[in-house]
């Protein structure tokens, strides 16, 4: 199985597939690189794609520090220098479009020449003057809650969420396998540290060419949470999609694959 190890032992997985230019997948809180599958055999014919899990999740090393999105966005630095990736499209779903962001705010563009940003509000939290988080104070306690005490009632729910239609019994069952790797001490301490990030002042600081997914079901976020973003962020399209809510690269994969693909096909015509 493929790792690098990281300046303080920690030992990350991934996988790669194809040759080109490297498109490098990050996943969203609790989960792991598997949920991109469906983009792999659609883009790899022309596109290196990496799936990467973060520290703690997936098959990675479930080391107890540094999860934070500041330290996952290290990690990814980390991770672009040894494997010695170049011109790479950053694709972050979820908490991924979080270490997107704080990525570029600490590293700026290098090694880096476009984004991809799926499903992600620029804040989880429901600040005062802000409603497009997806928790409140009682619903993160609620949450944490649960995770230290009774986390499968609450990892089907987040799982159905994440849904505009609910996922077939085989399809759940993958993914609770997945979630289920990360233990609770980890996806507490996450989950509250994504939840406090802020990004709305900052992701304007990217300054490459950023494609913009979200699903119209807004069970997580509201499609207005997009367009926040496609005012913020210069060189920017916003592209929703209809039939999907948190995860439109597996609820609409075909949609989903064609649109990233006509992206990257556009990034590849102004070189």
């Amino acid at each position: 199985m493929p790792y690098i190890t990281l300046k303080d032992h920690t030992q990350l997985y991934y996988e790669m597939y194809g040759e080109g230019t490297p498109i490098l997948f990050i996943h969203g809180v609790l989960m792991s690189g598997e949920f991109f599958h469906k983009q792999f055999s659609a883009l790899s014919n022309n596109y290196q794609c990496i799936r990467l899990d973060l520290r703690g999740h997936g098959e990675s090393e479930k080391t107890l520090h540094g999860h934070t999105i500041s330290e996952y966005a290290k990690d990814v630095r980390q991770f672009i220098e040894a494997l010695q990736l170049e011109n790479t499209v950053l694709v972050g779903w979820s908490m991924g479009a979080f270490v997107v962001w704080d990525y570029i705010n600490q590293f700026g563009h290098d090694k880096i020449q476009a984004v991809t940003i799926v499903d992600q509000s620029a804040s989880d939290y429901n600040w005062e003057g802000w409603e497009h988080g997806a928790f409140d104070f009682a619903g993160l306690t609620a949450a944490m809650e649960s995770i230290q005490t009774d986390p499968l009632p609450f990892y089907k729910n987040f799982i159905a969420n994440m849904f505009a239609e609910p996922p077939a019994p085989k399809e759940e069952e993958w993914m609770l396998r997945e979630i289920r790797k990360q233990p609770a001490a980890i996806a507490s301490t996450i989950l509250f540290n994504q939840t406090a990030a802020d990004y709305r002042d900052t992701v304007q600081n990217v300054q490459v060419p950023a494609l913009i997914c979200f699903g119209e079901d807004h069970k997580f976020f509201s499609t207005k949470a997009g367009e926040y973003l496609h005012n913020k962020i210069p060189q920017s399209k916003l592209v929703t999609f209809s039939k999907s809510s948190h995860c439109p690269f597996l609820e609409e994969p075909d949609a989903f694959n064609g649109e990233l693909l006509s992206f990257l096909e556009e990034l590849a015509g102004k070189q």
